[in-house]
């Protein structure tokens, strides 16, 4: 931990510890069974504001904290709060943040889950390639939406190997309909997963 991250983590845990959080480190605040919505609205903002509220580069310990703060949001109390907002966030090309710490937002933002208004945001995100991997679980979110946009967001994402069983599993939620052609290829694939969902996604299929 670097000066300025022993500052800012300083911050952090007194500002949580005023809002009610009872963690006594900052990876014990993502561990959290449950938080309250004083310190869900905190979390939320420090997740939202990190870059300046904790500035320079991306450490390992603001990492780490964002991390923690992304897990801390993944509850469902979360659900209807900034901590959608705060989660989407976390999907930005500007922003210096790995793989692991994307990959963990999505998986909250299908998890609580967020609310079908996030639709919007979340089919660009689902969309956007340039997250590979990372937007997995938001792809998958979109069969929980139940949005009429879904299963065509879900569908374009079929040749992109990256996230191709997410969105399977997407469309099969949905029961997508018109998309024999492009799911029948997936009946031979190697992953058990991809060939239940087609399987499931062609019963379905009245077109």
């Amino acid at each position: 931990m670097t000066p300025s991250d022993d500052a800012a983590a300083t911050h952090l845990l007194e500002e949580y510890r005023r809002a009610g959080g009872y963690a006594d480190t900052i990876p014990d605040i993502g561990s959290r069974a449950q938080n309250s919505p004083e310190v869900i609205a905190l979390l939320a903002q420090w997740l939202t504001e990190l870059e300046d509220r904790w500035p320079g580069p991306e450490t390992e310990g603001r990492d780490m904290a964002r991390l923690s703060l992304t897990n801390a949001l993944n509850r469902k109390e979360s659900r209807k709060t900034t901590a959608i907002p705060a989660l989407i966030s976390q999907f930005d090309h500007t922003k210096p943040i790995k793989p692991h710490v994307r990959w963990a937002a999505g998986n909250a933002l299908y998890t609580i889950p967020a609310g079908k208004e996030y639709f919007e945001q979340l089919a660009a995100i689902a969309a956007d390639r340039g997250f590979g991997a990372d937007r997995q679980m938001v792809v998958n979110w979109l069969g929980k939406s139940r949005h009429p946009e879904a299963a065509a967001v879900a569908a374009a994402q079929l040749d992109d190997e990256t996230v191709q069983g997410h969105a399977l599993d997407a469309l099969s939620k949905l029961r997508a309909q018109g998309l024999r052609a492009q799911v029948e290829p997936f009946l031979d694939s190697k992953y058990p997963w991809y060939r239940r969902n087609a399987e499931r996604i062609i019963r379905y299929d009245q077109s």
